[in-house]
């Protein structure tokens, strides 16, 4: 049977669309095959690490846990210390994925005395104090959400890290973060929870006040912690993997990897999760910085008083008597 010149094309170019569509192998299967291992790198320099799940040759994704955003450089800086290698620490090439549901935590909280002499003398009987202990310091992006059960109420929240001693501070003070008011008045449905964004955090506890005025004390029935959510998605080779991170002196890789197309990197996968942190030991310096000044310090003073010595000296040479 003959074939039109046109009909003859049309299946031409649809044959043709088949075998770049289509195919014994798509094109999904090819990258785990294809993805090797990239460079080496010195692993002396990083502060933490953690182990990866042994388990097949496999399209998987890392979700970075709060230890991870703590200890890492974070989003800001695109995660550019953060490393996955191998046995042998070759580089195992990864794309960064932001999640589309954030991270969320739950937060124990409970009724505290404030450390703070000032806070302490303030509003007698009209604020309650709450101590809340986070996963981890310098957390990116952190946003504190508050429940309670009361469902008429007005109150100014203050939210803030209480510190020690300092240069500027003869005695602890009390660093806010943030602050807000918090109210409901409808006594037919829940109060809705206090979303509250802070930076600048540094340490493991916040500490949380509220005023209360005239009434009693209001119930805070839970805490939570809302961060960024992202993962890592690469390849998992047949040998051990170690995640590292914690280093300052690295920008963000580039692997080839980013060259796939996005249905490469997409299909199923297994989300795997690392085990604890572990600190890297690093050789601790011969000096500490407060050691260092103190003896820089002693040395100049000694210095000064030798010179001093030896004008001195020189001077009471010069302006005694010549003998007889």
């Amino acid at each position: 049977m003959r074939v039109a010149p046109a009909a003859a094309l049309i299946l031409l170019l649809a044959g043709a669309a088949a075998g770049q569509t289509g195919g014994s192998t798509p094109q999904a299967d090819v990258p785990g095959n294809a993805v090797r291992p990239g460079a080496p790198v010195d692993t002396s320099g990083f502060q933490y690490q953690r182990l990866l799940p042994d388990g097949p040759a496999e399209l998987v994704t890392l979700p970075l846990d709060p230890a991870a955003l703590a200890h890492s450089q974070g989003p800001r800086r695109k995660f550019a210390d953060v490393r996955i290698v191998d046995d042998q620490n070759a580089q195992i090439p990864y794309l960064l994925e932001r999640r589309s549901e954030p991270l969320a935590l739950d937060l124990p909280i409970g009724a505290t005395t404030p450390r703070v002499p000032d806070l302490k003398k303030r509003g007698r009987g009209t604020l309650s104090f709450y101590l809340i202990n986070l996963p981890g310091e310098n957390l990116p992006e952190p946003v504190l959400s508050l429940e309670t059960s009361e469902q008429l109420f007005l109150r100014s929240i203050e939210l803030g890290v209480q510190r020690e001693p300092d240069r500027r501070h003869k005695t602890g003070w009390f660093e806010l973060l943030e602050r807000t008011t918090w109210q409901h008045a409808s006594l037919g449905s829940p109060a809705p929870s206090l979303e509250i964004p802070f930076q600048g955090q540094k340490g493991r506890e916040l500490l949380l006040i509220v005023e209360e005025g005239d009434n009693r004390p209001l119930p805070i029935r839970a805490a939570r912690l809302r961060l960024p959510a992202w993962q890592l998605r690469f390849f998992r080779t047949g040998s051990t993997l170690r995640l590292l991170y914690g280093r300052a002196d690295l920008t963000e890789p580039r692997y080839d990897v980013a060259l796939l197309s996005p249905s490469a990197m997409s299909g199923p996968s297994r989300e795997i999760s690392a085990a604890p942190e572990v600190a890297l030991s690093r050789p601790a310096a011969l000096l500490s910085p407060r050691t260092f000044w103190i003896g820089l310090a002693v040395a100049v003073v000694v210095l000064l008083g030798l010179i001093v010595r030896l004008i001195s000296s020189g001077t009471g040479q010069r302006s005694s008597p010549p003998g007889p």
